[in-house]
């Protein structure tokens, strides 16, 4: 599956994000620590810390497999070439990985005794590269490669007795081969992208066919491998079984892959039950999965974590998270409780949901390497719409999640970009550094008119960064000017300094956002608090968060949960119907060279 499909399945997710945060809190971009923090919203106390980046461990888990010992959790980190390991009651990383320097390693399996680990990857072969089964000696101990083929694609492995059984997803065979190194044979075929095997006994073999979407059953009776029965049928409707594992009550449990759920089958009667819903606990692409005891966890390689759930399939927390971006830019509220947040250290936008768990990643927001997202937004039909400040222009995920040239840069005089938001019209208003609010089509990006001039429209100059609508008037915070000014959201005509200059000791406002009564809160970043002031007057009502509240440091950006969505915001738009139909391509792609292990 190629990288494009994982960001489209990544995207259709936030067609269906639920499960809100805490109701009623304030989330704020702490942009020291890249968090983002959560205040009550109606005392501006401390909640906790909502986001938190991590910056050690594993990137895509390719593959999962419980310690059969010690119980600690191994990742196979695909993305940056490593196996790390992870406490398994806590999620904490256990450093320094125990394998670097491997090919995008994928399925783990410990022998009975756990001090070999089997997986499979990647070797060089001169410009190209070979699908291999290899093995790491525990602790610490070397790797060795036990086979290699230049016209395979290796997607998934289970041991019994003294072989290695690897699924072949581009021959669409199951092989076996020595543990020990040594020529394999090829024991099942005519498969369509066989993914997970599992043994019920040494001459009882269960194999997900991903490409048929079923779970198959073969026998050896001494003479090879042989099929029995349909164990899970493509009526189950679970798309793209990947993982097979058994449950402590010993019904079987299957991973869809594309469906992103889980179902138990009782292995006697073959009835199919619900276990782990589509998408529960941000599960994206699912994988790998295992059982610790009563906890099955499930390996989610677009959302980047291992996640769990109790033995009726109720998500209980992530396990372990892989690396994660630096939230430290601008956000977005997503209709139904999540919200997108900007990382300009990483020059992506995150989706999360209400709970602050990671579902999607909009990689390269910007152009350039150097370039860094300043704010984010998103309009009525679901597209997200990032500013980037060097390049002077706006980019755009459009319904296929590829970011696109939306404004062109320099457009109308834009310079570095800051705040972003649409107006009552539908049109794009966009803070400049050259001290106007400028305004673009909403559907074109096409340059319409200085909408507040480098005069404030008479009300005098402004520093633009923050922008928010509310009530018919548009509020722009002034940086340098340590003011907030308001503007008839639909002519321009200048209203009034809504704040004053320093009012409350405001220093440096950078986003606005309107509570739930109406309030005006603005993020201090002189004083690393968050200012509360009458909506319409602009009295200084307090701090409604105290500076350093929490480890506030440098608050960015804020929203808050309980906020309605632009009138006309739908909960799935044609951004998000678009990634229905990716899908059909990821349906393909499965039976195509490489797939994700």
């Amino acid at each position: 599956m190629p990288p494009a499909v994982l960001v489209l399945l990544h995207l259709l997710l936030l067609a269906s994000i639920a499960g809100p945060a805490a109701a009623g809190s304030l989330r704020v971009v702490s942009q020291g620590p890249g968090q983002v923090l959560e205040y009550d919203d109606a005392s501006g106390a401390f909640l906790g810390v909502l986001v938190d980046p991590v910056t050690q461990g594993f990137a895509f888990p390719g593959g999962i497999a419980v310690h059969p010992s010690d119980g600690t959790l191994h990742v196979a980190s695909t993305a940056s070439g490593e196996i790390w390991v992870h406490d398994a009651a806590t999620g904490s990383v256990v450093p320094p990985p125990e394998a670097t320097g491997l090919l995008a390693p994928g399925w783990l399996a410990f022998d009975a005794s756990g001090s070999t680990l089997y997986f499979v990857a990647d070797v060089p072969n001169g410009p190209d590269t070979d699908a291999a089964l290899r093995k790491l000696e525990l602790p610490g101990g070397s790797i060795t490669t036990l086979a290699s083929d230049g016209t395979a694609s290796f997607n998934a492995l289970a041991l019994e007795g003294s072989y290695a059984y690897v699924s072949d997803s581009f021959n669409g065979t199951v092989e076996r081969y020595p543990a020990s190194g040594g020529n394999g044979a090829t024991v099942i075929s005519g498969l369509s992208a066989p993914g997970g095997i599992l043994f019920l006994s040494p001459t009882t073999m269960l194999v997900a066919e991903s490409g048929a979407d079923r779970v198959l059953e073969y026998q050896d009776g001494g003479g090879g491998w042989t099929f029995v029965r349909e164990v899970l049928s493509a009526a189950s409707g679970v798309d793209g079984p990947l993982g097979l594992a058994l449950a402590p009550d010993g019904r079987l449990t299957v991973s869809g892959s594309i469906s992103n759920d889980a179902v138990a089958v009782d292995l006697t009667t073959l009835d199919v039950s619900p276990l782990v819903a589509p998408g529960a606990g941000g599960l994206a692409v699912a994988g790998q999965i295992a059982w610790d005891g009563n906890t099955l966890l499930i390996s989610s390689r677009s959302g980047n974590a291992v996640l769990y759930y109790d033995e009726n399939g109720v998500p209980t927390g992530v396990r372990a998270q892989g690396l994660t971006a630096a939230a430290d830019a601008g956000m977005a509220l997503v209709p139904g409780g999540g919200f997108l947040v900007a990382s300009r250290s990483a020059n992506n936008v995150t989706v999360f949901d209400g709970a602050g768990n990671a579902l999607a990643t909009l990689s390269n927001a910007c152009p350039l390497s150097f370039t860094e997202p300043f704010d984010v937004a998103r309009d009525a039909d679901g597209h997200v719409y990032v500013s980037c400040g060097p390049t002077d222009g706006i980019r755009r995920f459009d319904g296929l999640g590829i970011a696109v040239s939306f404004v062109v840069p320099g457009s109308g005089g834009l310079s570095s970009p800051r705040g972003l938001v649409f107006g009552p019209n539908g049109n794009l208003f966009v803070a400049s550094l050259s001290g106007e609010v400028l305004e673009y089509d909403g559907t074109s990006g096409a340059f319409v008119g200085v909408f507040v001039d480098a005069t404030g429209n008479g009300g005098g100059p402004i520093d633009p960064y923050g922008l928010a609508v509310h009530a018919g008037s548009l509020f722009v915070s002034s940086s340098f000017a340590n003011e907030v000014k308001e503007f008839d959201a639909t002519t321009g005509a200048f209203v009034q300094t809504l704040v004053a200059a320093g009012s409350g000791g405001l220093s440096g406002p950078t986003g606005l956002a309107f509570g739930p009564a109406g309030d005006l809160f603005v993020t201090s970043p002189g004083d690393d608090s968050v200012k509360r002031y009458d909506g319409l007057t602009g009295a200084y009502l307090g701090d409604f968060v105290a500076s350093g509240s929490g480890g506030l440091d440098g608050p960015f950006d804020l929203t808050f949960d309980t906020a309605p969505p632009p009138a006309g915001v739908p909960l799935m738009g044609p951004w998000a119907l678009g990634c229905l139909a990716a899908l059909l391509c990821a349906s393909a792609a499965r039976v195509g060279r490489r797939i994700p292990r």
